[in-house]
């Protein structure tokens, strides 16, 4: 399997919240609830309805845009298809936005270490995984990291062909 793949796939694990093989609503209806509550965020908060909004989004494209059988849930190989330029503007793109957004919890254009730990991990990626991509998107260990650079690392996860040193560290 290509980098890219290992990935989508790392990335369809820790969506797949209840380990079951595929995804579905529940998975994305209770992603947003889960990164909001691991920063403490009131989910009547404008970033955590902006964040509950841009995973029912980014369920809707794919389930839309992959689910052939209707079944109401997506295998990992349907789930990678959907991993191409347009599919990630229109839906995956929302989504990495308001994640940022609701991390960067002064809106100074950067995530604390822990929020990126927090945010992260209530996606269900490793904490090992989640430090790692922290060293590297903060080589300079300022304990922070800029909305955008990590913007440009999730698209590079979804998006980059072969290896990437930022994006990988989070397989």
């Amino acid at each position: 399997m290509d980098a890219r793949l290992d990935r989508i796939k790392a990335a369809f694990d820790a969506l797949d919240t209840n380990s079951n093989g595929y995804l579905e609503a529940e998975d994305f209806d209770g992603l947003g609830r889960r990164i909001s509550e691991a920063l403490d965020v009131a989910e009547s908060a404008p970033k955590a309805q902006a964040l509950h909004a841009s995973c029912r989004r980014y369920w809707k494209g794919l389930v839309d845009t992959l689910d052939r059988n209707n079944d109401g849930k997506l295998s990992s190989e349907e789930y990678a298809r959907f991993h191409e330029p347009d599919g990630y503007e229109e839906n995956v793109r929302p989504y990495a936005e308001a994640l940022t957004s609701i991390c960067d919890r002064d809106d100074d254009g950067f995530v604390q270490h822990a929020d990126l730990v927090r945010g992260l991990g209530a996606v269900g990626f490793p904490v090992a995984n989640i430090e790692a991509l922290s060293r590297a998107l903060d080589p300079q260990g300022t304990g922070q990291v800029s909305r955008i650079e990590w913007l440009t690392a999730i698209e590079d996860f979804f998006l980059a062909r072969g290896s990437h040193a930022v994006s990988d560290t989070l397989v």
